[in-house]
């Protein structure tokens, strides 16, 4: 049986209609049996913006300083070789190491004479014999009367300075020396002075010893241990001198108070200092306190002011500053592409969060991008 024959114009236009179908069915398969993996591929290239609110925050921080204990200055008790003695030999000691020295201080006996603290504004330099004038018997006659002694201060080594010493001599058990017509004299290498006054004995001779040329009996620390710790810029503008502080290290805690802000150090890396202004806090008396050398931290704690805040992760910089990116929209409240750019002023940081400066573009509830 022969079929009747299709003419060419239907053959094509059934062809046309093969071909469309395939092609939308392909099409529909297609999007219809997408594997969980190119849709994961797909997300990660789709950029998706992120926002989040701008709060009102209080964000104190404490600002930390890594330091160590730095003992006090200290300077040589200095003695001399007694008149009349061909060496210095020590032949008592009546003080001990810790002990604080102060005006009056019995420390030691050289080749049989004393040792005693003096304070004087006039440096020692010379015996003084009754009848002596000049500012170095006053100032020996002031410092006899902040012991109590009481002599008058006239410049002139009389009669009542005389009595003063002696009875100074006579309360330490001691034996005053005399001038060549037995009157009381007094011999300047029997006193030594120490800057400040006073101060905490950390070396000192024994009995026995025979001093070295420089006639040391040992060093005195004329101010109390320090803490010394190298803070940044931005740490040392959050400090001020007479700031409490909370001083802490192994097994240590106590409060301290900043007494001095240096200059800023470019420092030495070779040597690894490190840029920055040093940080020096007194430290309270205290016999468990860290020795020197020992790592101690400054901590200062900050007043919480509320501020406008944003999460760190909205803050960006760029050549031109600090800023923050608000999603862009238009006038009539409508998605833009554009965001819009706010330069901010961050004044700290805590907890994922920077506080800033106030911004009338920037209000709580204010959106701002964080990706």
């Amino acid at each position: 049986m022969k079929l009747p024959r299709v003419p060419r114009f239907r053959r094509v236009v059934v062809f046309l209609c093969v071909i469309f179908v395939c092609t939308a069915g392909s099409f529909f398969l297609g999007s219809q049996m997408r594997t969980p993996e190119s849709s994961a591929i797909d997300s990660i290239n789709s950029k998706v913006d992120v926002s989040a609110a701008v709060e009102k925050k209080s964000l104190a921080t404490s600002v930390i300083v890594s330091a160590t204990m730095s003992a006090g200055p200290s300077v040589p008790l200095q003695a001399s070789v007694p008149k009349g003695a061909d060496r210095a030999v020590v032949t008592a000691v009546y003080a001990s190491i810790g002990e604080t020295v102060a005006p009056g201080s019995l420390i030691a006996a050289v080749s049989g004479r004393p040792v005693l603290v003096m304070s004087s504004n006039v440096p020692l330099y010379r015996d003084l014999l009754p009848g002596d004038r000049g500012p170095d018997v006053m100032a020996l006659q002031k410092w006899l009367q902040g012991l109590a002694y009481w002599p008058g201060v006239t410049g002139v080594f009389d009669q009542g300075t005389e009595s003063a010493l002696k009875n100074l001599y006579r309360d330490l058990q001691l034996t005053a020396p005399t001038s060549e017509d037995g009157k009381v004299a007094f011999r300047w290498r029997e006193f030594v002075q120490i800057p400040g006054d006073s101060g905490k004995i950390t070396s000192l001779v024994r009995p026995g010893d025979v001093l070295a040329e420089d006639l040391s009996l040992g060093r005195v620390q004329t101010a109390p241990d320090v803490v010394v710790g190298r803070a940044t810029v931005d740490q040392a503008d959050a400090l001020v001198v007479g700031q409490e502080v909370d001083l802490q290290a192994a097994g240590y805690s106590a409060k301290g108070t900043i007494q001095s802000i240096g200059a800023f150090n470019e420092g030495d890396p070779d040597k690894g200092v490190v840029p920055g202004m040093d940080i020096v806090s007194a430290v309270p008396v205290d016999g468990d306190q860290p020795k020197p050398g020992q790592s101690v931290s400054i901590k200062a704690h900050q007043t919480a002011v509320e501020s406008l805040a944003v999460p760190l992760t909205a803050v960006k910089q760029d050549d031109h500053g600090t800023y923050v990116t608000l999603p862009g929209t238009t006038d009539h409240g409508e998605s833009s592409s554009s965001p819009e750019r706010v330069d901010i002023t961050v004044t700290q940081q805590r907890d994922g969060w920077a506080a800033i400066e106030e911004n009338p573009r920037l209000q709580p509830g204010t959106l701002v991008t964080v990706s």
